[in-house]
C-alpha cells in the first residue's frame, strides 16, 4: 500500500491507497504530530509520497526514515499532465495536484478545479489536458482575520454559513460579507469560464469547499475533498512505472 502525505499550511493530511483505491485518510495537527505519525506505524505501508508548502517538520523526517521508498514531489517531478503555466517554478505543488487528480477523472474535458482552504484557489485545465493557469485569493480564515486585524473594533470571528441577503447584527454583517463575497467570487468564476468552455467540469475541494457546495450545487460540481491526495498518489503511481 501506498501512503501519501500532504503538508499544509495548517495541517498534515494523508491517506493510504492500494493502487489507485483509497483504503483510510485522515489529518493530524502539527502540535501533536510525534504521537498522531504513531497511529500509522502499524499499518503495511511500502511506498511514501509526499509534497509540502512548509519545511517538513523533524518528527515527519523521523518517520519516513522507517520506509525504504520514499518520494518526495517537487516542482521537477515527472506528472501524467503538461504544464504550461508560464512560471512553473513559483506555481504551488497543491494545485499541481489538484490538476493531475481532476484530468485523471475527467480525462480530455475542460475542467475547472475550485480548492477552497487556507487560500482559495481557482484553476483550468485543458481537454488537451495541459494545467493552464487560474487564480488565487484569500481564503475564509484569511478574510475573516484581515477585517478583525485591519480595523479597531470588528471582532475576530470563526466561519459559519450564513445565507439570508441582510445581515441585521455586526457579527451577521461580517459573516454575510465574508460568505457572499466569497461564493459570488466562485460563482462568478465559473459562469465567466463556462461562457468560454460551454462543456466545463466543475471540481471543488478544500477544507472550507462544504460552505459552498450548496449554492453552487446547481453548476453540476463534482465535490472531492480529497484530490490534493489523490494527486499525489497518482504521481506516484506513474513516476514508479
Amino acid at each position: 500500500m501506498n501512503l501519501t502525505i500532504d503538508l499544509g499550511n495548517t495541517a498534515l493530511k494523508w491517506a493510504v491507497f492500494e493502487d489507485k483505491n483509497l483504503i483510510f485518510r485522515g489529518k493530524f495537527d502539527y502540535s501533536n504530530l510525534i504521537e498522531d505519525l504513531k497511529s500509522l506505524e502499524n499499518l503495511n505501508i511500502i511506498k511514501v509520497a509526499f509534497t509540502s508548502v512548509i519545511q517538513v517538520p523533524e518528527e515527519l523526517r523521523n518517520f519516513l526514515n522507517r520506509y525504504d521508498f520514499v518520494f518526495p514531489i517537487n516542482k521537477n517531478s515527472k506528472i501524467p499532465l503538461k504544464n504550461i503555466y508560464e512560471t512553473p517554478q513559483t506555481l504551488g505543488l497543491d494545485r499541481l495536484m489538484n490538476a493531475v487528480a481532476a484530468n485523471y477523472l475527467f480525462p480530455n474535458h475542460d475542467l475547472l478545479i475550485i480548492d477552497s482552504g487556507t487560500c482559495l484557489k481557482i484553476d483550468f485545465v485543458s481537454k488537451q489536458n495541459e494545467f493552464v493557469g487560474g487564480a488565487i485569493a484569500p481564503g475564509l480564515n484569511m478574510r475573516y482575520k484581515a477585517l478583525s486585524q485591519f480595523t479597531h473594533q470588528l471582532p475576530l470571528l470563526e466561519p459559519k454559513a450564513f445565507n439570508n441577503l441582510i445581515g441585521k447584527k455586526t457579527n451577521d454583517s461580517i459573516h454575510n460579507g465574508v460568505m457572499s463575497g466569497m461564493a459570488n467570487e466562485i460563482i462568478g468564476a465559473i459562469n465567466n469560464y463556462s461562457e468560454l468552455y460551454p462543456d466545463l467540469k466543475l471540481v471543488i475541494t478544500g477544507g472550507d469547499y462544504h460552505y459552498f457546495q450548496d449554492i453552487i450545487e446547481k453548476k453540476a460540481i463534482f465535490a472531492e475533498p480529497d484530490l490534493t491526495l489523490i494527486g499525489i498518489n497518482l504521481i506516484l503511481l506513474y513516476n514508479i512505472e
